[in-house]
């Protein structure tokens, strides 16, 4: 019972977007109107300044839930299960009408929870391809995909060629799999919304 409720809460808890509650009820515009409300969106819309501060506070929640889970939980599949409830939560959010970000900044949070030097290693190489990104100007050959989801790919692949050198592959090396799983397909849905935006 324990576990279950873990699990429900961290869907409550990914629930608390960020990017919609300081852009709607501070800023007085909803960032949705524009754009999704994950911190690279706001920080399109409102600057980088509030981009940063809603990635830090989606941060905390995956750190939150992650802590919950490990701490709490009775079961490593518990640490999988609310990472995933926490990711539904912040994507489609119950308070919301389930319209929220990526959840890019909550799995980072939860990544740094759980491997922290693995995680600011693969930080700064996503880094890197971000600015390469940016200076050989990519965009022009890569229409699909951003400067952050470029870097975020090659983080990824670093964190998992750490982690597999380092853990077991259950749940950790599965719970960065799911991640980029997750984070790969709400990318996908993504792309399609901008596509029918466009058209």
């Amino acid at each position: 019972m324990v576990d279950l409720f873990i699990i429900i809460l961290s869907y409550f808890i990914g629930s608390l977007t960020w990017g919609v509650i300081i852009t709607k009820y501070i800023k007085k515009q909803d960032v949705r109107e524009k754009d999704f409300a994950g911190s690279a969106g706001v920080s399109r819309q409102f600057g980088l300044l509030t981009g940063v501060t809603v990635g830090v506070l989606d941060g905390l929640k995956g750190i939150l839930v992650i802590f919950l889970a490990t701490t709490f939980g009775k079961s490593d599949l518990t640490i999988i299960l609310s990472y995933i409830a926490m990711i539904l939560g912040n994507n489609f959010p119950i308070y919301f009408n389930f319209k929220g970000g990526q959840g890019l900044a909550a799995t980072l949070g939860a990544a740094i929870y759980v491997f922290p030097i693995e995680t600011i290693i693969s930080v700064i190489v996503a880094a890197c391809f971000i600015f390469l990104y940016v200076l050989l100007k990519l965009d022009k050959f890569i229409k699909f995909m951003g400067p952050i989801p470029f870097g975020a790919v090659f983080g990824f692949i670093t964190m998992f060629i750490i982690v597999v050198n380092k853990y077991p592959f259950y749940p950790y090396q599965l719970l960065i799999i799911v991640a980029a799983l997750l984070l790969l397909s709400r990318g996908l849905m993504m792309i399609s919304y901008h596509k029918k935006r466009r058209n």
